[in-house]
């Protein structure tokens, strides 16, 4: 039987690998068997092709952080009592892991978006009537983004998007420039699709001026931040007053 070989580099850190190693045993992420896990982590580890020491540290960290948690899930509890200011020591991993695939997510439907876009600008989403739609029937249901976990997004997109492509820092392209763009559409519109701010399908400097413009815009809290829960468009929506 064929099996296929992974390496580190296949990761782009440890909470990947950890949600990978969670979804191929079937494992409920919110109630992870950390023995277990741990025990596929160290395995990994130990048979994994070996990457740059900088990236290394971050795994073997993880490493130290699951096998405290082992410890800590193995420590009996006296008289069988549960003490009431015990906290599960899988909380802030359970935690980190659901924020990290939620970003993935989004930021791999990003970039699904963008090739598509490379053929078809208009392929990021359906129009009808003239204004953007999400490609599902049911009514969006938007949640607000704050500029870090937009920040997050960006970061993870980019990571994704850049490798092995080239910014031609010749372009004719500013965040000035879309930030310009940006205050222009919220003076026709209280809110836009993040799409509508690129106007270079094809330059990958243009998706990075624009979604700087939008985090520089969040921070001085001229606009609001939302995205599907389904992990469809950001939506750009002009901040009231008091707000």
């Amino acid at each position: 039987m064929e099996t296929t070989t992974f390496r580190l580099q296949d990761f782009e850190g440890p909470l990947d690998l950890l949600l990978f190693l969670i979804k191929r045993a079937e494992i409920n992420i919110y109630d992870i068997p950390i023995a277990e896990i741990t025990e596929q982590y160290l395995e990994f580890l130990r048979y994994a092709e070996r990457v740059e020491l900088d990236n290394l540290t971050d795994f073997y960290l993880m490493a130290a952080t699951l096998l405290y948690m082992k410890s800590q899930m193995l420590l009996p509890q006296e008289h069988d009592e549960v003490d009431e200011d015990w906290e599960d020591p899988r909380k802030d991993l359970v935690e980190q892991l659901i924020e990290y695939q939620k970003y993935k997510k989004l930021s791999e439907l990003m970039e699904k978006r963008w090739e598509e876009a490379e053929n078809s600008p208009l392929s990021w989403f359906e129009r009808r009537n003239g204004q953007p739609r999400l490609p599902f029937d049911e009514e969006p249901v938007l949640e607000e983004m704050d500029p870090w976990n937009l920040f997050k997004v960006f970061s993870h997109l980019m990571s994704r998007l850049s490798a092995g492509r080239l910014i031609d820092l010749s372009e004719d392209v500013t965040t000035s420039e879309k930030q310009a763009l940006l205050l222009e559409l919220l003076s026709q519109k209280d809110e836009f699709p993040f799409t509508d701010l690129i106007t270079r399908p094809h330059s990958l400097l243009d998706l990075i001026c624009a979604f700087l413009s939008v985090l520089e815009s969040s921070r001085l809290k001229l606009i609001r931040v939302f995205q599907n829960r389904l992990f469809g468009d950001i939506i750009i929506r002009k901040r009231e007053e008091g707000t």
